[in-house]
């Protein structure tokens, strides 16, 4: 689960510590929230890797907050784990028909627990959600994910780790066309090409100025954004 980003919620304090101490061991990065409406206020905008509910929280339970993620763009793909002091067998059945990854019965085994959520990340990774461009034709929704980078292109949004990245349309788009076609060299003028976004007037030192634009909003790819001298650019594999 190493730089895998988990948001954990739970309304109970120990139990938030003691996640995110085990899945940071792990090497992930956590997000904890104590209510279900604070962690639809973050997952609105940003795109976790997975995320680990209780179900039975005051204000917002887990399945509700399930139920309400279902319908935000980019959301479908990404693991949802929900934990419930419900023992009963009809209710675990209830949540997963409903669509949830997992159903896991508290007190919580926290090796179990772990072990589950990393054979859900495998699962995703072996999925190609990771590196390639998913539509999901009942929903609508577009998802194009390089490394840490997530690009929901129904939203036209940019997260970078799970935080959200305010890039111009043409810089969108420049970085939508090298991202799903990773390893290509693109000439100057075939990103102009490309980019119908970009003014009429654009120039090869336009395209320039976009990539500059992009390395220095998205650190990464000051080194994943590659320079092919006398050629243009290309995001490496």
């Amino acid at each position: 689960m190493e730089s895998k980003s988990i948001v954990v919620v739970d309304d109970e304090a120990d139990i938030l510590e003691l996640l995110k101490y085990n899945f940071e061991k792990e090497g992930a990065r956590v997000q904890v929230f104590s209510s279900g409406n604070a962690a639809y206020a973050y997952l609105k905008d940003h795109l976790p890797d997975l995320i680990v509910s209780d179900w039975m929280m005051p204000d917002l339970d887990g399945l509700e907050l399930y139920q309400r993620l279902e319908k935000e763009p980019g959301f479908k793909g990404i693991p949802y784990v929900i934990l419930t002091a419900r023992s009963l067998e009809e209710e675990v059945v209830k949540a997963l028909e409903l669509g949830v990854d997992d159903c896991i019965v508290k007190p919580v085994r926290i090796k179990e627990l772990i072990a589950r959520v990393k054979r859900l990340v495998h699962r995703q990774k072996k999925s190609g959600l990771e590196d390639t461009h998913e539509k999901n034709t009942a929903a609508g929704d577009h998802l194009l994910k390089y490394r840490e980078i997530a690009m929901n292109l129904e939203q036209h949004k940019v997260y970078v780790d799970a935080s959200h990245i305010d890039l111009t349309y043409s810089e969108f788009k420049l970085l939508q066309l090298l991202i799903s076609r990773k390893g290509k060299v693109y000439s100057r003028n075939q990103i102009i090409e490309n980019l119908n976004g970009m003014d009429c007037g654009a120039t090869e030192r336009s395209v320039d100025v976009q990539v500059v634009g992009l390395r220095k909003k998205i650190e990464p790819l000051r080194s994943y954004l590659e320079t092919v001298r006398g050629i243009g650019y290309r995001m490496r594999f």
